[in-house]
């Protein structure tokens, strides 16, 4: 039996979709290792880098819930080859960019591209594939989310040490030219046609809701929690997204379908999701930073440890999907959730002592229990939807996924400044009630600070990497919290897989 007798889907056409995921995935693996390099770079500080991250993630999050309705008015292979062109195009603009400033604005373009592809390849896969196959199907898709971070952190490395860092953008050129012909070549048309009216409300209130928060989140460690900026803006977000919501839940044509929270097995499995993928795009944006900036690993070095890991991922993904089609959703996402807790409370006392190859199993061990959980819950929850629902079911389960993450990105780095300025401020504070012991303990005695200011400096530095480690295992305790609320979630989940194969029997696995 040939692959596409038995999946419904050619061979050559699964690899043009997940080449493109895998390239829009790539960039936001290798941008994580880059970042102190960027930093660097532009003179810049945390917080800001952060939105080279963050801003992405928004825009993802902002558009996801849109690309369902620009599938359908446009069709589905047109869209994915423009989202090519406009990721790669972006992308060039990103490499060119003279300040951080234009970095972050080329981001967003680059964004709407990839939010495009990552969105449209999950739908065309859904349409083309065998129900009763699809978790080997969205398994073998889950190898581009997984082999792009493996790969994505060692070229940026490499680059970052050795060549140049603007070449993690430019390395997407030639990838995106060879994809939009070969989607060109082997992906079917899905014609577009007459869809309702766009929800422009519901778009409006959604985008002003979430950047409000994510931007009061990212700002509150300069501006402070008590500011009157932080305050009205997080007052106008939760507003806005009250309103969202409500419009949501009464429209007719709803930008983002929150009525299919209704049915239990979906809301249990979009809840998991979000809570994993919060925790792990949390991660992987702190954990780069304290592997240079707190250990002073090379970029190559940090891309090597993490690379394995992503590796295990990649290779467990599919393993996920087929013992999802034999077991059902939640014994396979039991155990991946007791492995990937396990890890997370390892990862707690992550400190300057741990040795490159404890940071590396500890890590391995951790991804391989997302592999096996991740595809498993996300086609758990999309099984219970009707066909002609699952272009909105996917639109939301993204939506949810990528807002989640986004805002695992703003609160450990939050989690990470927060708790680190506060520490270093406790450790001053204990060095000025006990100096004469603790400085003098440290080879500087007070009578002799000026002719030794720079012992002194060095204590002082000292310090501050105690406060920034201190910092970095908080907002670790904090993903740690957030997997242990996704493992509890997984319990929810029903026995069995719930397959459907007709509307009317998704119209009463949503009842």
């Amino acid at each position: 039996m040939s692959f596409e007798e038995k999946y419904g889907i050619k061979g050559l056409t699964m690899v043009a979709v997940i080449l493109g995921v895998f390239m829009a995935i790539l960039d936001t693996s290798v941008v994580n290792v880059a970042l102190p390099k960027m930093m660097a770079v532009f003179a810049t500080n945390q917080d800001t880098i952060e939105w080279v991250i963050t801003g992405y993630m928004l825009v993802v999050g902002m558009l996801t819930p849109v690309s369902g309705y620009i599938g359908d008015r446009f069709g589905y292979k047109k869209v994915f080859q423009i989202a090519l062109i406009v990721f790669t195009v972006g992308s060039a603009l990103c490499g060119a960019s003279g300040s951080i400033g234009m970095l972050i604005f080329f981001r967003v373009i680059q964004a709407i591209g990839g939010t495009l592809l990552m969105t449209i390849s999950m739908s065309l896969l859904f349409r083309m594939s065998k129900p009763e196959n699809r978790g080997m199907v969205m398994g073998l898709w889950g190898i581009a989310m997984m082999f792009a971070p493996a790969f994505g952190p060692v070229i940026s490395g490499y680059f970052v040490q050795y060549l140049d860092w603007r070449l993690i953008f430019y390395i997407n050129v030639p990838i995106g030219i060879i994809d939009a012909m070969l989607v060109q070549a082997t992906v079917p048309d899905f014609a577009g046609h007459a869809v309702d009216k766009f929800d422009i409300p519901g778009f409006v209130t959604s985008l002003l809701g979430f950047f409000g928060l994510l931007y009061a989140l990212s700002e509150a460690p300069t501006l402070g929690w008590g500011s009157f900026e932080i305050i009205a803006i997080l007052f106008c977000s939760v507003v806005a997204l009250a309103l969202f919501t409500l419009i949501e839940l009464t429209s007719d044509n709803p930008m983002l379908d929150l009525r299919l929270l209704q049915n239990k097995v979906f809301m249990v499995t979009a809840i998991s999701v979000s809570l994993i993928r919060m925790m792990m795009m949390g991660a992987l944006f702190i954990l780069p930073v304290f592997l240079q900036n707190g250990m002073g690993l090379s970029p190559v070095q940090t891309g090597l440890l993490t690379m394995p890991g992503a590796l295990i991922t990649a290779v467990l993904m599919p393993v996920g999907g087929a013992l999802f089609d034999r077991f059902g959703a939640r014994p396979v996402a039991i155990v991946g959730m007791v492995i990937m807790t396990t890890a997370s409370f390892l990862f707690i006392n992550l400190n300057v002592e741990w040795s490159f190859l404890a940071i590396m199993i500890v890590y391995m061990f951790r991804s391989a229990g997302m592999g096996l959980t991740n595809m498993p819950i996300s086609t758990a929850g999309m099984n219970v939807v009707p066909k002609h629902l699952i272009t909105r079911a996917t639109a939301l389960q993204n939506t949810l996924r990528n807002v989640a993450g986004s805002m695992g990105t703003a609160i450990l780095s939050l989690c990470m400044t927060t708790h680190g300025n506060w520490a270093f401020t406790r450790l001053m504070q204990r060095t000025g009630i006990k100096s004469l012991e603790q400085v003098s303990a440290y080879g500087v005695h007070p009578s002799v600070y000026g002719p030794n200011a720079h012992q002194l400096l060095g204590y002082m530095l000292f310090l501050k990497q105690m406060a920034f480690q201190m910092g970095t295992q908080y907002a670790l305790k904090v993903a740690l919290l957030i997997t242990l609320v996704a493992f509890i979630s997984v319990f929810f989940l029903g026995k069995k897989q719930i397959l459907v194969s007709s509307d009317a029997g998704a119209a009463q696995a949503l009842e």
